[in-house]
């Protein structure tokens, strides 16, 4: 409660209360750590504390969920490295988005985003210092 904006406390508030009631049911996992086979998580902070990514794994081919990681699609691309208001660590999400836009285009991912365009399915193109999406429409 203490690291978040005062209009975010009683967002807070409310997800304690949900979690306190669920605390005995849940595992805790942290980066790189295997949540299934072929599943791992991927650190993906600042959108909020502890925000996860999940990355999908079959052989060679791979996606990465990447919840609220990368929101506004069109700013998130086009600036990774801009704050976003809606982030509760602006700096922290900004430099995430960018190191996840990053591994997306290195490691030739693909990625699906809640907030994406065309249901959220997609490839990611570098293009300078910025980056486009592309829907996978097939």
């Amino acid at each position: 409660m203490d690291t978040i904006q005062t209009e975010r406390t009683s967002m807070a508030v409310g997800a304690k209360r949900r979690l306190d009631m669920l605390e005995d049911r849940m595992e805790f996992f942290g980066d790189g750590d295997g949540i299934l086979p072929g599943i791992a998580a991927r650190a993906s902070y600042g959108h909020t504390p502890g925000h996860m990514s999940f990355e999908l794994r079959s052989g060679g081919d791979a996606v990465l969920v990447v919840g609220d990681a990368i929101g506004n699609h069109h700013v998130a691309f086009e600036q990774p490295g801009w704050p976003s208001g809606s982030d509760q660590d602006p700096e922290t999400g900004a430099a995430t988005r960018k190191a996840l836009l990053d591994r997306i285009v290195a490691d030739d991912m693909a990625l699906i985003g809640f907030h994406f365009p065309e249901g959220g399915l997609g490839r990611v193109e570098r293009q300078g210092d910025a980056y486009r999406f592309v829907p996978d429409l097939g």
